[in-house]
């Protein structure tokens, strides 16, 4: 037997996104804490008007996986745990092509980018360029402190598995199905979690995990890592262990 909680349109969906948003707003939550933190480091060292830009066509990629985080964080606020893999993932990768391009010093790598669309010709030269681009930072990363780029690579595959791709975790996560006191079978998907809910938080600590990735990412942007820069991204990490571990000793007894 199929059922759901009555209203099932675009209007509730947005309603009940609406009110788990203004309900953490309200509330707060850690979890926002570290958002606020996270973006807060990306104006500062990033992409914000007090940094210098090294190269316009890279700022400009900076700026918009600033802004595509943002928008799971949103997404993720509104309860909707599923829906932020996508938006974290291509978060991620736009981070890993503006280090590939900051890597190469003949500035041909972004070149090829802008002319992506100017004939097929050039569109087989800018997916051939950039055929293996999160591989490819992966081995940067590492090279700039060990291990990094590994966990990297590691949170990319996992927003694949978990909703980047429609693989089985996508859904079945959010799936449930049960007896019911009438004999009956009921199947239930989750397409929003309510706050304070076990499948609300993961979402959110996804958010984070992935945002500092890509914040160490977008940092290696810049040729110079500034003591005060590395500070705020080790702060950053000791928030994101910390949520890690509230979340696991709040919710151990429901995994």
């Amino acid at each position: 037997m199929f059922c759901s909680n009555g209203d099932n349109s675009f209007r509730a969906y947005l309603n009940a996104g609406t009110e788990n948003l203004d309900e953490i707003l309200s509330a707060g939550s850690p979890f926002l804490t570290m958002m606020d933190d996270l973006d807060s480091y990306l104006t500062q060292h990033v992409s914000g008007p007090a940094v210098a830009p090294d190269e316009l066509v890279v700022h400009s990629i900076l700026i918009n996986s600033r802004f595509l985080l943002m928008t799971a964080f949103r997404v993720g606020l509104t309860g909707h745990a599923a829906g932020v893999y996508p938006i974290l993932r291509t978060a991620l990768e736009t981070a890993c092509y503006a280090l590939l391009m900051t890597e190469d010093e003949s500035q041909t790598l972004t070149k090829i980018w802008m002319s992506r669309n100017d004939s097929p010709d050039d569109l087989k030269t800018c997916k051939k360029a950039f055929q293996a681009p999160i591989k490819a930072a992966q081995k940067i990363a590492n090279k700039r402190g060990p291990g990094l780029g590994d966990w990297m690579y590691k949170l990319y595959e996992s927003s694949i598995d978990f909703g980047a791709h429609p693989n089985a975790k996508t859904v079945t996560l959010h799936t449930r199905m049960y007896d019911d006191e009438a004999g009956l079978t009921q199947f239930e998907n989750v397409g929003l979690y309510a706050v304070g809910n076990h499948g609300y938080e993961w979402g959110l600590l996804a958010c984070v995990e992935m945002g500092l990735a890509t914040a160490i990412i977008l940092s290696m942007t810049h040729p110079v890592a500034l003591s005060e820069s590395i500070q705020a991204l080790q702060a950053l990490n000791d928030q994101k262990n910390s949520l890690e571990v509230l979340i696991r000793e709040k919710h151990s007894q429901s995994e």
